[in-house]
């Protein structure tokens, strides 16, 4: 596995070349195959263990405001959803996405076991694995990739400084900050010179002359669509976010149909156990940090009004935060937390999974949220559905897949997956 750690290619298409040694590409054709019928799926980590019970509210529930007497949002700031749960305020651009039907709200959702390790929840999470035996199994998605992968450059991509530990085992996987990582170094004519040079080292009749030739015929498709003139649909803005920019180079590349199956996204800063709001529980922090998600979500989501069909993204965290507030207008690390799965196809507008409510003797260790949706049993069913896997024991091994929440309508048993 090789990383693009730099705005470089001359360690980048070695990278690319590796890692396409064993391809089968015999034509500069990197989309997957319409008859595969398969989405790209973009998976956020929101790292840090978002706070969602501020983020997506339970502000009609009194055990909450008890709990949270400095930082709980009420209903004349909550943007209401059903009349218990809200909205955070800075998230107002995602209440477009609900009312459309394309974004499901999975609150109580999370690990199975209380860890309030980041790392090794984390770990836990992206391997698809509960213990830390699961380093064996490397990550989730490079388990599917390993099933399902066209051999492309771009079939599984982590948008930071290295790989995800999703994508950790899949040969692959490359990582870039933006589509700028996947170009040639140094000047007009010096990455002239080394284009030609690469070229004339590789043999185009040979079937590793032809994966090289293919790597170079894409650096130049995507200089040829240089991502600083990238112009999204009319009406879509970026916001100037991290997170954006990774979002935005996503939304190219899917444009540009080079073959992309999965893309890692993420976007820390969420660990707040002290100043997390201002004087307004409404305002501070976490709501700047709030708006900024939200607002990128919403872009990228309406950048892809001419694939909805075709993508799914899934926005998740390694926990959440304990229901009572500390003393230092923070939260401390908790269990239970919140997915967001944004698609065209959730069969239906309503809260997902089971909430289990906040009252002491309904918490978990009389002090967290409970989790009673298992973050796998969303993914599962993303797979299944979505991007037609169905070796669920194989992606997350030890995890029974008794019974789907019906994000996508689907409502068959685990033993009946092959007629699904």
């Amino acid at each position: 596995m090789k990383t693009i750690k730099r705005r470089s290619f001359v360690q980048g298409c070695c990278a690319g070349i590796a890692a396409l040694s064993g391809s089968r590409i015999t034509k500069m054709a990197f989309a997957q195959d319409e008859q595969f019928g398969r989405d790209v799926l973009i998976n956020v980590f929101l790292r840090g263990g978002m706070d969602s019970l501020n983020y997506f509210i339970p502000y009609a529930d009194p055990d909450y405001h008890l709990a949270r007497a400095d930082l709980g949002i009420g209903d004349s700031s909550a943007l209401d959803i059903d009349g218990y749960f809200g909205l955070h305020p800075a998230a107002i651009r995602l209440m477009e996405l609900y009312n459309q039907g394309h974004l499901a709200f999975i609150p109580a959702s999370g690990l199975p076991i209380a860890n309030r390790s980041h790392f090794q929840a984390q770990d836990y999470i992206e391997r698809g694995y509960v213990g830390d035996e699961g380093k064996q199994y490397g990550g989730w998605l490079a388990r599917h990739l390993a099933d399902t992968a066209a051999g492309t450059p771009f079939d599984g991509v982590s948008f930071g400084s290295s790989v995800a530990t999703s994508l950790e085992s899949f040969p692959g996987a490359i990582a870039m900050n933006n589509l700028n990582g996947f170009s040639l170094s140094g000047s007009s004519s010096q990455r002239n010179d080394l284009r030609r040079a690469l070229r004339a080292m590789w043999n185009p009749e040979q079937e590793f002359g032809v994966v090289a030739h293919q790597t170079l015929d894409l650096v130049d498709v995507i200089a040829a669509n240089s991502p600083e003139n990238y112009v999204p649909v009319d009406g879509v803005e970026y916001p100037r976010e991290s997170i954006a920019d990774s979002l935005k180079s996503i939304a190219q590349l899917i444009k540009l149909d080079l073959g992309l199956q999965a893309a890692t996204v993420d976007y820390g800063g969420w660990d707040t156990h002290e100043s997390q709001a201002g004087g307004n529980p409404a305002e501070g922090y976490f709501a700047q940090r709030a708006q900024r998600l939200s607002d990128s979500l919403h872009a990228f989501w309406n950048d892809m009004v001419n694939y909805h069909g075709k993508v799914t993204m899934v926005v998740m965290s390694e926990f959440g935060r304990r229901v009572k507030e500390n003393d230092n207008r923070g939260t401390d690390h908790g269990h239970g937390g919140l997915m967001m799965v944004f698609s065209t196809d959730l069969v239906e507008k309503k809260i997902w999974g089971q909430w289990p409510g906040l009252s002491s003797d309904q918490l978990f260790q009389r002090v967290d949220l409970d989790v009673t949706t298992d973050y796998r049993t969303v993914l599962s069913e993303i797979l299944i559905t979505r991007l037609k896997q169905y070796n669920i024991s194989g992606i997350f091994p030890g995890y029974a897949f008794d019974q789907p929440l019906g994000l996508f309508g689907m409502t068959t048993p685990v033993r009946n997956w092959d007629m699904y």
